[in-house]
């Protein structure tokens, strides 16, 4: 099944690159990085909830975090600075 995720952070043919090796080398097939899509979104083939949970962990290891990670993101009630 293909998998569509929309992300932050992809801005240029250099990141959809980086993206593309780093899922390649993670063992995704079928990768598309659309950067005329607003959102941007990067889509792959996976094969169960595990496969998914590896994408969306390559992706946010090298720095393109999920449209949805915005929430988490946006939430500072958990922040000590102290």
């Amino acid at each position: 099944m293909i998998k569509t995720l929309e992300m932050h952070n992809l801005s240029c043919g250099g990141c959809a690159e980086t993206v593309r090796t780093a899922l390649e080398i993670a063992g995704f097939t079928e990768i598309n990085v659309n950067l005329r899509h607003e959102p941007h979104i990067v889509s792959a083939e996976i094969k169960d909830d595990a496969h998914l949970e590896l994408l969306k962990k390559v992706l946010r290891d090298h720095g393109y975090p999920l449209l949805t990670d915005e929430q988490n993101l946006d939430d500072c009630t958990n922040l000590n600075f102290s």
